[in-house]
């Protein structure tokens, strides 16, 4: 762009942090990056919910412990809170993507951070979690498939649109916890099946709240061949221990 009008831009609107609204060059300010909370062990070894650092605990958290999961192992970048919660939202529901390479550098921080089980050298292909057709023409993109699409070049691994949504379903925003699996279930299947059939799969979604939707879309995958699934995700809700508990007024 013009540097002339690119300034006469900047006069008319002039940029702004997406996270805090503070007057910066940057879609996300660097005060507000260095508040964002990433994800360092211990973890659970399947899902990767934080551990309390504090207490001594097995290596798998209770929800898998003892359950077989459809992917071999979840890691995710950072906790859904803060700065990050409301860029998320901003880029997410206000269609603010030029968030998505800023956003995607925090998930390819994690894997060049040595994320566990999911060294590039281990992965051979990427797959974001699809949108249905008509959400995806309510939105206009898919935020899944634009962080895949960083970090495919972050780490020199292809993107594939491995799924499909093969009906609609309710946000699962809007759904209580026990109700989302029964929201999706059923919900994706594969396709490319032939370029599925013995790859190890990187599914790619933006957030991991109660894991429906991944285990949906890695059964579909696995349905297909795949040789493995394992998941990168942006950010997560913090652990139940973090939250603080709400008491009554005396």
């Amino acid at each position: 762009m013009n540097p002339l009008f690119r300034g006469f831009l900047d006069l008319l609107y002039p940029p702004r942090c997406e996270a805090c609204g503070r007057l910066r060059r940057e879609p996300i300010c660097g005060e507000c990056l260095a508040q964002i909370e990433r994800i360092e062990p211990p973890v659970c070894e399947v899902c990767g919910v934080a551990f309390d650092p504090r207490a001594r605990g097995a290596p798998k958290c209770e929800e898998c412990r003892g359950r077989r999961k459809p992917f071999r192992i979840v890691r995710t970048a950072a906790h859904y809170t803060g700065p990050l919660a409301d860029a998320i939202r901003r880029f997410k529901y206000d269609g603010q993507i030029v968030l998505a390479k800023p956003l995607s550098a925090i998930m390819s921080e994690a894997l060049a951070n040595g994320a566990e089980g999911l060294a590039p050298a281990t992965l051979d292909v990427i797959c974001p979690v699809p949108l249905h057709a008509s959400r995806l023409r309510e939105r206009g993109f898919n935020q899944s498939a634009l962080l895949a699409e960083h970090v495919s070049q972050a780490i020199g691994k292809s993107v594939r649109p491995l799924l499909e949504r093969t009906r609609p379903t309710a946000p699962q925003v809007d759904l209580p916890a026990p109700s989302r699996a029964a929201n999706v279930r059923g919900a994706f299947a594969a396709v490319l099946t032939e370029v599925i059939a013995g790859q190890r799969v990187l599914l790619i979604d933006d957030l991991y709240t109660t894991g429906a939707t991944l285990t949906e879309c890695a059964r579909a995958l696995n349905r297909a061949g795949a040789a493995e699934v394992r998941v990168l995700t942006l950010a997560r809700p913090l652990p139940r221990w973090r939250v603080p508990v709400q008491r009554d007024p005396p």
